[in-house]
């Protein structure tokens, strides 16, 4: 379970001081970027964001995105009447790093510090004049720093939270408005994320007055007793508005570089860390990360140390209340932990243009070379999209469970939250009359997709008309006959407990044998389920006969030889390890039929902007390979080009 779970884990690492990260790379020589220079070696992860205006300008060949998606990065610390285009772009030089500082005095490189202690922002300066110009109208618009000193050397200005932050137009709710209106508090990031149709809209719901709170019992009411303790208030909800309170902002003026952070502390780290280690560019393992083929193109690069990064995580895990983001956070435990740094050492990830859309990809690097790992190449490699119907909403498809449930159970025996999750799923198969260990998972040794396809017809279609929807799972083995067993014994099963309510029907389909689960419905027998043979070694199971008809013997027309699939996976290795893929024309479409004319009038202006940024997505698919120093995650984003004029 570690190697492919921990996939997921290792991708928010590799994403985590903010986006991903960009550099420049050439081949024979390595273009190692300015700000890198000022990073000590044990940087424990950085983001890199290429500046470039022409980068982010490739961009306009698609459909327009929202301008919120489109900024390089922003510095939420700076006074509004700061232009990034006309203040900061002028002196900026090509790429800006996101980074977490080392504390000092750490050789290591751990930060056990909160993420506002830890970040720092540096930028190069490319021309001083216009800094300095940009220097001065920051002091004007802000006011002069409160402490303005040396340290080691480097010119440190540091403010408080100003006046303007503090204002009544930008403090927090009070709690009674927090209680009676949860969302109140995501009123300024859906302005800043969703543009200005969703502006008038969540204008109108500011205007919505607070519901009445129950009264408290008066001091004077008869049932209350003086003497009694006092309970403590409720903690109130989660307010996102607590991501946005003021913050102050520090600048630490380095040779050829700025660095900004919320405290001098910060800044102060980061000079001792840079006493202490070489450059972060005399990092091999960074180094790695700036010689990737892609990196020369890349919009977003972001570099990890796994082992940091890791105690960082569970740094914050531990401190952060069970209630924080209104969710309960998902215990880690220090062996896992241990278990990661000892398989994995760096992790990094780069974002690039194609002529397709937005390409995006996450290695997670071995500490030590592991062949054993490689995807292995295989002659027939996703021969299972060849009998999947091409108009398929959705699929996600692998190779060889059998092989990944015992991989599963050996990696997770010191890891209790997986093991109560493996034993419920083995519970579940046990309720339907299957040992999970002898019916079921050793003939499950091919290739196995899960999909939500068209049809008419079957378990949805029966629930509501428009709800023409099937969904499917098949599964390539080379024990057929096993399959076969356990299949009748699921069905023996379902018709001695479901006692005359579900029959079990053996039937003809286009010369095919198959099974149809059937049952009354409104007075008319209603095939809910069916499983059947496409070939001599796919079954496949689905919801009813009707959207089996689809798929049984194959399909009108595959999805491996759809245009919008073909588009959404031709640039991912081969070989790999499946593919997880979403036709969002298709998708959405779906949807729009199903939900949208229940929506009210009030809501319009956010289905439009919705409609339009989501209109500018035609798939959305990832891949997921390994090779002997790497597991890899490739992700694709197919966008809509904008229309040439005739």
């Amino acid at each position: 379970m570690l190697r492919h779970v921990s996939v997921s884990f290792l991708t928010v690492i590799a994403l985590l001081p903010s986006y991903a990260v960009v550099h420049a790379a050439p081949v024979p020589q390595l273009s190692l970027p300015a700000v890198t220079t000022v990073l000590p070696a044990n940087t424990p992860g950085l983001v890199l964001v290429n500046a470039k205006p022409t980068a982010w300008a490739a961009l306009d060949r698609f459909n327009p995105l929202p301008e919120s998606l489109r900024i390089p990065f922003s510095a939420p610390f700076l006074p509004g009447a700061i232009d990034f285009t006309q203040d900061i772009q002028p002196w900026l030089g090509d790429q800006v790093a996101v980074a977490l500082v080392p504390t000092a005095g750490s050789i290591a490189g751990t930060v056990f510090q909160t993420l506002d202690a830890s970040a720092v922002l540096v930028a190069p300066i490319k021309d001083r004049d216009r800094f300095d110009r940009f220097l001065s109208k920051l002091k004007a618009t802000r006011g002069n720093p409160d402490i303005e000193r040396e340290y080691k050397g480097v010119t440190l200005l540091q403010w408080s939270a100003s006046a303007e932050e503090t204002s009544p137009a930008t403090e927090e709710p009070d709690a009674t408005t927090q209680r009676s209106i949860p969302w109140r508090g995501f009123v300024q990031p859906t302005r800043a994320l969703l543009g200005q149709p969703v502006k008038q809209l969540v204008a109108q719901l500011e205007t919505i007055p607070p519901a009445s709170e129950p009264e408290e019992p008066s001091s004077s009411d008869e049932s209350t007793d003086p003497d009694e303790t006092p309970k403590p208030d409720k903690p109130s909800d989660f307010d996102a508005s607590e991501l946005l309170k003021p913050k102050g902002m520090a600048i630490a003026l380095l040779p050829g570089n700025v660095a900004v952070a919320v405290q001098a502390q910060t800044l102060e780290d980061l000079i001792d860390a840079r006493a202490e280690k070489e450059p972060l560019t005399q990092n091999p393992l960074f180094r790695r990360t700036l010689q990737h083929p892609h990196a020369e193109r890349s919009l977003l690069t972001s570099y990890g140390n796994v082992a940091a990064i890791s105690k960082f995580i569970l740094a914050i895990v531990k401190a952060s209340p069970a209630s924080t983001f209104g969710l309960g956070l998902p215990t880690l435990y220090e062996s896992q932990l241990s278990a990661l740094t000892k398989l994995y050492s760096t992790a990094d990830s780069h974002v690039w243009l194609q002529p397709e859309g937005i390409h995006s990809q996450v290695n997670i690097y071995y500490t030590t070379p592991r062949p054993d790992l490689a995807t292995r190449a295989t002659s027939d490699a996703n021969q299972i999209m060849t009998r999947l119907p091409a108009a398929t909403f959705l699929s996600a498809s692998s190779r060889n469970f059998k092989e990944q449930w015992q991989t599963s159970l050996k990696e997770s025996q010191n890891d209790p939250n997986t093991q109560l999750a493996l034993t419920g799923f083995r519970e579940s198969l046990r309720a339907v009359g299957l040992d999970p260990e002898k019916d079921v998972f050793p003939w499950m040794d091919g290739e196995y997709a899960f999909f939500l396809f068209p049809a008419r017809g079957g378990l949805f279609n029966s629930i509501n008309s428009k709800l023409d929807l099937g969904v499917g799972l098949m599964i390539q083995t080379s024990d057929r006959a096993a399959a076969e067993l356990a299949l009748k014994k699921l069905d023996q099963f379902v018709k001695k407990e479901a006692k005359g309510e579900v029959v079990i029907v053996p039937k003809r389909l286009k010369g095919q044998s198959i099974v149809s689960w059937e049952a009354k419905d409104r007075g008319k027998t209603l095939s809910f389920l069916s499983h059947g043979w496409v070939d001599a070694n796919t079954l496949v199971i689905t919801t009813g006969v009707t959207p089996m008809a689809a798929l049984n013997p194959e399909p009108y027309l595959p999805l491996h030889l759809n245009h919008t699939f073909q588009t959404a996976t031709a640039s991912f290795p081969i070989p790999n390890d499946g593919y997880f893929y979403v036709n969002m024309g298709a998708t959405l479409s779906f949807l729009y039929n199903l939900i949208l004319p229940p929506v009210s009038t009030s809501d319009s202006l956010f289905v439009q902007e919705f409609q339009r940024i989501a209109g500018t997505v035609r798939s959305v698919s990832t891949s997921n390979s390994a090779t002997a120093d790497a597991q890899r995650l490739d992700s694709l984003w197919v966008l809509a080009p904008v229309k040439q004029p005739q």
